[in-house]
């Protein structure tokens, strides 16, 4: 697959959860990053990023959240 080809992108984060984009799958709300994206590998989609991003608190304090990139062609 070639990044030219994707359609559509989802992002899952260890940050914040909410539905599945195609089947409203409430329960992903409590699942780990793990578990969203093996439900999104269900769907079709494929794993084009895996990776960590930072940000800060509104304390300051350094925030680090695991992040996945998917698409679908």
């Amino acid at each position: 697959m070639e990044l030219k080809d994707v359609k559509e992108v989802v992002q899952v984060t260890s940050s914040f959860w909410k539905c599945c984009k195609y089947c409203s799958a409430l329960k992903m709300s409590e699942d780990t990053v793990e578990e969203q994206v093996n439900h999104y590998l269900g769907h079709g989609l494929k794993l084009l990023h895996l990776g960590t991003e930072s940000s800060r608190t509104a304390e300051g304090e350094i925030w680090v959240s695991t992040v996945a990139v998917l698409g679908k062609v």
